[in-house]
């Protein structure tokens, strides 16, 4: 069995999905999701303005249409706004867990079913956060920051036998069992390193070690300083918080990220803006949490 086999094998066990397939990015996982799932030109795809921008060049990719949605207090998409942005031409809804923070998941799923649409659930800051999703597709990233992690790295999961065999095929170059060099679709060379996948499968032994290292910096930094904080904050490794100006604490410290910038401000997805997005963007954020962190660590980082 490869490495990234028996990844895939013991994920699914983790997450509680009958089949995982491992590819070489979060980035890949979205766009393999959206092509399994037949979505392109022509297709407009519900997107949170307040995400990565990966999530929008995912769909990007296949050449449907980014609609954005704006965000609530939590940071995730406003759920109530969903529905007003259903077209016609409305093929899927990506929900984001945000920092980790989960979503209305079950409203979510609600309306994708009461208008027909796919949902790619994005869960690349949610490992451990997120069990048995009822998502068509589930995608996670394995990138450095995340809590279970590699260099780099992706995962998709699905219940749906039909699209775990699809999306394995595709992203092995569209290959026949043949492997005759006849290709009857466009694949994508979205195959997983062996040595990813390792890196990946320590990551996963490691889990609990690794989530309990993080609740306890957590904890140093609710001692120090006042932050914003959602309902729930499970899986990924940042401490974040409001602030008049961010700038101020990320060109002091190099662990300290700003907030994601709205997908509607950008040139290749110009739309109206959304202000939550745009107001959290301004003044929101966090820190890059590591579990080797020590109390003097965080109660300097805490006073810049």
């Amino acid at each position: 069995m490869t490495k990234y086999n028996q990844l895939e094998e013991e994920y699914s066990v983790f997450v509680g999905s009958k089949y995982s397939v491992a590819v070489n990015s979060g980035t890949s996982a979205l766009h393999l999701a959206l092509v399994a799932l037949g979505i392109g030109q022509g297709d407009e795809v519900i997107v949170p303005d307040f995400t990565m921008a990966s999530c929008g060049f995912a769909v990007a990719y296949t050449g449907a249409k980014v609609i954005t949605v704006d965000c609530d207090e939590t940071l995730n998409i406003e759920v109530k706004e969903i529905e007003k942005k259903i077209t016609t031409k409305t093929k899927a809804i990506m929900p984001v867990h945000i920092y980790g923070r989960l979503c209305n998941m079950k409203e979510i799923l609600r309306i994708a079913k009461k208008y027909n649409l796919y949902v790619i659930e994005d869960a690349s800051e949610a490992h451990g956060a997120v069990k048995n999703s009822q998502a068509d597709i589930t995608c996670y990233s394995l990138y450095k920051n995340k809590i279970i992690h590699a260099e780099e790295g992706g995962i998709c999961t699905t219940n749906d036998k039909k699209l775990h065999d699809k999306m394995q095929y595709l992203k092995n170059m569209a290959f026949s069992e043949e492997h005759d060099y006849f290709h009857s679709s466009i694949g994508f060379n979205y195959r997983m390193p062996e040595h990813t996948a390792q890196m990946a499968l320590d990551s996963l032994y490691s889990y609990k070690e690794n989530s309990d290292n993080r609740r306890r910096v957590e904890g140093l930094y609710d001692k120090y300083c006042k932050h914003y904080k959602g309902e729930s904050r499970d899986a990924v490794w940042v401490y974040d918080f409001m602030c008049e100006d961010p700038k101020q604490v990320v060109e002091n410290n190099p662990m300290a990220r700003y907030f994601f910038k709205p997908l509607s401000t950008m040139p290749m997805f110009k739309q109206e803006v959304g202000s939550n997005a745009l107001y959290y963007s301004k003044h929101g954020a966090y820190y890059l949490v590591n579990p080797e962190m020590k109390e003097d660590d965080v109660d300097i980082i805490c006073k810049i």
